[in-house]
């Protein structure tokens, strides 16, 4: 016997959640249906529910959906061994101490298809640059942000390109081209895109399959930057990058 005292459209939209497992799991709502046994119209409400909490978020390519940012972040909270920022944070912590400047991780919200700063080390030195946590701002400008938007499928990148047009943002054909390049180069370099006398590089961490998942990056003032200091820090963010992917793998 059902206990009254619970929610029974509560229970099904867990059960929905619940039915997102295995890597990469997709489901549409004909699918999500079958499994729960309810009706089409019931599952269609629990689903867009869900949509617009951020739990689920629909694959614009196949029409089906899966597990949306803020079911991955209730995720990393629940389990904090899979916590993207923990499994990183020592590669970022010898990044840091290699360049003594601000070392940052970011995220893209797909709500709001905003990057935001979830992890960052502050420089030491005196004169800096700093990011706090929850740091929210648009893809399109800054490489911490576009490395993120580089590595994005198309139909997310469109949506960010249209948004850019909405706030006024006339570049695109040139912002197209330095995503491509970032691509090719397998990193991002900016110099006070976002703030006057503002270095930023930044390199992408991506799934296995190549979706990104983040970016990490360092920041500093360009009265420190040397002829090889954008190809140096490229390269610690590169092999960190490639140590933290290592280390999802094995987790997951």
């Amino acid at each position: 016997m059902v206990d009254k005292s619970t929610s029974q459209t509560l229970r099904r939209g867990l059960l929905v959640l619940d039915y997102f497992q295995g890597k990469d799991a997709e489901y549409s709502v004909k699918e999500i249906a079958k499994h729960l046994d309810i009706s089409s119209t019931v599952t269609f409400r629990l689903v867009n529910t869900l949509v617009e909490s951020g739990y689920l978020e629909k694959n614009v390519n196949s029409g089906k959906y899966r597990l949306g940012f803020n079911a991955y972040k209730l995720g990393l909270s629940a389990d904090p061994h899979f916590s993207l920022q923990q499994l990183a944070l020592p590669f970022l912590e010898q990044v840091a101490e290699k360049t003594q400047e601000t070392v940052s991780m970011y995220v893209v919200n797909p709500l709001t298809l905003n990057g935001i700063c979830i992890t960052s080390l502050e420089s030491p030195q005196e004169i800096k640059f700093s990011t706090p946590v929850g740091t929210s701002r648009s893809l399109y400008r800054g490489a911490s942000k576009k490395v993120m938007l580089a590595f994005m499928e198309p139909p997310q990148q469109e949506q960010v390109f249209q948004r850019a047009i909405a706030d006024g943002f006339t570049d695109i054909d040139e912002l197209k081209k330095d995503l491509e390049k970032i691509k090719t180069d397998g990193f991002a370099h900016s110099e006070s895109e976002v703030y006057k006398g503002a270095v930023n590089v930044s390199v992408p961490i991506l799934s296995s399959n190549g979706r990104i998942l983040a970016g990490i990056s360092i920041t500093f003032p360009v009265f420190r930057k040397e002829k090889d200091t954008v190809t140096t820090f490229s390269k610690y963010l590169i092999d960190a990058a490639k140590q933290i992917e290592n280390s999802l793998e094995v987790v997951m």
